[in-house]
């Protein structure tokens, strides 16, 4: 019995021991562990800092080297190292165009007290990454003429009718491509009804759509085959939501010295005729009839159609430029107002006729063999007739872009559209934080 009692002596200091280291890791985990996420969350907090100064200098037009150092100075700023900053660069491109991703990297070590019993006394390393995505100033879907929003898989029609009379009825998208918004198959081709003869559908760059129909034993269709599937087959949202409709108050029209003044036409207030326009903005209720000669002729115009639309007979016409920035070196079309306003013609820059969102009129512009319009011709669920225009891109009835629902040249019209970034409406620059 006393040999065995001999050979239990010392176990409880064994036990001690162990629990002693145990309490040792746990005491770690909770002090440093604790040290190591507190850390970090503010590493984490830096580098989204640091990430969205850099964006706020992409989207200012600065260069790269200019872009990293706001980054670094943000995170120095909360107290890093800048040499344990790292900010690299991506340029990504999709169907609507170009956009930046700026990623800010930061290491952090984290001195330790207890844990370095263990692994020694080189501290607890964490790296923390965020990334910005930036989209520059420019137009919806750069590059493209038209853009046809309607669905016609759900509404019937066609979204590109050029069925007209003649050897006319072909639609012409000069510089620029066609986009389809509607998630069409092969089943409900419907997008497309080209003329049998003249020279049909035809764009000078791709015509793509959200939908996945193949129009390619389709006679009088170039290019082809279509490109289709776009957004993961689904219609994209009205691309200007963001953008108020515009306004004249209870400003009543007027003519001054032979020119039509900004303000309110038709419904009670007088009707908007042939003529010259002073720059401004137009808010006209019901249509306005042009016929024989006549001529609208403005510059640094944008007509707001609350309903109805441009009605012509004979060799009427439009002659519109859309407003220009405020620093614009054309003294004629320069805007006017504070950004945002929808009484401010500095709002609606690049835009030339705006209708409604909720007008389903036929927009018919017609020119005289040179340029109609300048501008974005925007009407969401409106369709679009155009007629004039010569074969050279610059004498395009519409020289900028066309938003509208659907593009019809019944009557044996032609629709051409030169698409052109200087006058077409230029969204505001969007930043991100992905992540």
């Amino acid at each position: 019995m006393k040999s065995y009692r001999s050979s239990e002596s010392g176990q409880a200091i064994i036990l001690i021991v162990i629990s002693f280291v145990v309490l040792l890791g746990f005491t770690a985990l909770a002090i440093d562990g604790g040290m190591v996420l507190s850390d970090r969350r503010q590493a984490q907090n830096s580098a989204d800092a640091a990430a969205m100064a850099a964006a706020l200098q992409k989207v200012n037009g600065q260069s790269n080297s200019n872009v990293t150092q706001a980054a670094r100075y943000s995170a120095l700023a909360n107290g890093y190292d800048p040499a344990n900053i790292n900010v690299t660069f991506d340029t990504v491109h999709d169907f609507s165009g170009n956009y930046d991703l700026i990623t800010v990297d930061i290491t952090e070590t984290t001195e330790t007290s207890f844990i370095q019993m263990f692994w020694g006394d080189a501290g607890m390393v964490s790296r923390v990454t965020a990334t910005t995505r930036v989209r520059v100033s420019q137009p919806f879907l750069p590059g493209v003429a038209i853009i046809a929003m309607g669905n016609c898989v759900e509404d019937g029609g066609n979204l590109i009718n050029g069925n007209g009379g003649g050897n006319s009825g072909g639609v012409r998208a000069f510089n620029g491509g066609i986009f389809l918004n509607t998630p069409e198959t092969n089943g409900s081709r419907c997008a497309l009804s080209p003329p049998n003869n003249g020279y049909g559908i035809m764009s000078e760059t791709e015509i793509f759509s959200v939908g996945s129909a193949n129009y390619g034993s389709v006679a009088n269709i170039s290019p082809r085959p279509i490109e289709t599937g776009v957004n993961g087959g689904s219609p994209i949202d009205d691309p200007l939501a963001d953008l108020p409709e515009p306004s004249c108050g209870t400003t009543a029209g007027s003519v001054v010295g032979g020119v039509y003044q900004p303000g309110n036409y038709g419904g009670a207030n007088m009707a908007l005729g042939s003529g010259t326009l002073a720059k401004g903005i137009y808010c006209i209720t019901g249509s306005i009839h042009l016929s024989g000669h006549d001529a609208i002729i403005g510059d640094g115009v944008v007509l707001y159609f609350k309903n109805g639309g441009p009605i012509f007979s004979g060799n009427a016409y439009l002659q519109l430029k859309a407003p220009s920035p405020s620093d614009s070196s054309d003294a004629n079309t320069r805007c006017s107002g504070t950004v945002g306003s929808p009484t401010a013609t500095c709002t609606y820059v690049g835009i030339s006729i705006f209708a409604a969102r909720n007008n389903h009129s036929t927009i018919e512009v017609r020119g005289n063999g040179q340029s109609a319009i300048r501008g974005l011709v925007y009407a969401l669920n409106g369709e679009l007739m155009a007629r004039g225009g010569g074969s050279d891109p610059s004498d395009a009835v519409i020289v900028g872009q066309a938003i509208v629902r659907s593009v019809d040249t019944r009557g044996g019209g032609d629709v051409k559209v030169s698409y052109n970034a200087g006058y077409t409406y230029t969204a505001p620059p969007l930043l991100s934080l992905e992540r």
